[in-house]
């Protein structure tokens, strides 16, 4: 009898927990399409320019990537997973409500958005690691793979919500764009503060102790020591999980090279409404949501190599593809090809990652990234800014700016580890595809 109770304990926690968690995905991902997204189009409507409206993007993820190493501290002190996650998701709804107030302030500048947007990504990018480790306790393993593909599922739905709301909004606003972006602000913070009641009603873990999978929580090595050496060690010793880590962040400063600069293009210098423009983020989106199950098989089929080969060749001519029209339409059909080939490049990143980094390593080695990572972005803008202030901010600068990504995105491609083993493979796996109709035609003519 006690055994049972004990099990009926547990699955009603668990069932309490896996509920939680899609609600805390859900809720946050609002926030992310509603708010987060819309950032850079807010500090244009504020009148801050290209260049302010480019680094709002990646300048604070710099910054927050840098406050990050410090969050252990807080960790520690706290003493417990759920504490700390829930305290730091709080502090990230904050600095959207501050935003809120600022976009109906009457004498803003732009460091003033740079503040809260900094504690933005600090908080986000605090709560990654612990947050990981914490569910790692309360979902178990045997389910663990097919729980978390339905809730990437539902937060990608919510995104395309905050994202459809947030054009829909500013197009209904009229003149009172600030007041729209206000209340697109507002709602996203309560999206966070749901989250964090969410994250608040998931079981605890303290540090050390096992959660509900019966796993040991044991404190990862994340001090700023720590993510300084293993930094230093990137670039003096790679290795093999450095290569891969050090040809990400070169493909990300050539992606930054453009990446800030479509939205003011779209908004400044194609003068998209509202609509269009919410439209074609839409679109992006949308091509990666459709890309992630065939991008799935295709791993599971050909592996991770031959994923991020495709990945990485399909993003290289996406931004230098806008040279040759700008009609809405055209730009639709390259935005459903954008989400679709990033969405095979972003899954390869991450199977990657958990598949040549070992275990032991991958916290600190992830957190180091996420500061090379932000670096990459910051490097990566300034290199566009000074090439577009450079030709002049008009079509052509822009245009120019896009191709100059393509052509550093196509070199950063070359520094892919494993690149002449995963073209023979995908060239192979892409001949096995093609032979396969012809033979089933044979087949069927025989038969």
């Amino acid at each position: 009898m006690t055994i049972s109770a004990d099990f009926l304990r547990r699955r009603r926690a668990l069932r309490r927990n896996l509920k939680a968690i899609n609600a805390d995905g859900f809720s946050f991902s609002i926030m992310v399409g509603i708010a987060e997204t819309y950032l850079p189009a807010f500090m244009l409507a504020r009148g801050f320019g290209e260049l302010s409206a480019a680094l709002i993007a990646t300048l604070p993820v710099l910054l927050g990537s840098l406050l990050q190493l410090c969050a252990p501290l807080l960790l520690v002190w706290l003493g417990a997973y759920r504490r700390f996650v829930v305290t730091v998701a709080a502090l990230q709804a904050g600095s959207v409500l501050v935003l809120s107030g600022l976009a109906i302030a009457g004498d803003v500048r732009p460091w003033m958005v740079f503040i809260p947007a900094t504690i933005y990504w600090a908080a986000g990018l605090a709560t990654g690691p612990a947050w990981n480790i914490w569910v790692e306790q309360l979902v178990p393993a045997q389910i663990r793979g097919g729980f978390f593909a339905r809730r990437s599922r539902l937060c990608q739905v919510g995104v395309l919500i905050g994202l459809i709301s947030g054009g829909l909004m500013l197009r209904l606003s009229g003149d009172l764009t600030l007041l729209a972006f206000a209340a697109m602000f507002a709602i996203g913070a309560v999206g966070r503060f749901v989250s964090a009641l969410m994250l608040a009603r998931q079981t605890e873990v303290r540090l050390g102790q096992g959660g509900i999978s019966g796993q040991s929580a044991a404190m990862p090595d994340l001090s700023v020591q720590a993510g300084l050496k293993l930094l230093v060690q990137l670039v003096r010793r790679p290795g093999a999980d450095g290569r891969l880590v050090l040809f990400f962040v070169a493909v990300q400063t050539a992606v930054y090279v453009s990446g800030p600069y479509f939205n003011p293009f779209m908004l400044k210098v194609l003068k998209l409404s509202w609509v269009d423009y919410m439209s074609l983020l839409s679109l992006g989106f949308l091509g990666k949501m459709l890309s992630l199950p065939w991008a799935g098989r295709f791993a599971s089929r050909s592996g991770a190599d031959r994923l991020m080969w495709v990945g990485t060749l399909g993003i290289v001519p996406v931004s230098m593809l806008w040279y040759f029209n700008q009609n809405f339409w055209y730009l639709a059909c390259l935005q459903i090809f954008s989400g679709l080939v990033w969405g095979c490049y972003e899954l390869a990143m991450l199977l990657q990652f958990f598949r040549q980094i070992p275990a032991q390593r991958r916290v600190a080695l992830l957190t180091a990234y996420n500061v090379a990572n932000s670096a990459a972005m910051v490097l990566g803008t300034l290199l566009g800014a000074c090439m577009l202030y450079g030709l002049g901010r008009t079509t052509t600068g822009y245009l120019a700016v896009f191709v100059m990504s393509g052509c550093l995105r196509l070199t950063a491609s070359l520094a892919m580890p494993g690149r002449r083993t995963a073209l023979r493979q995908t060239y192979s796996a892409v001949r096995g595809y093609q032979k396969r109709p012809k033979e089933q035609a044979l087949l069927e003519n025989a038969a």
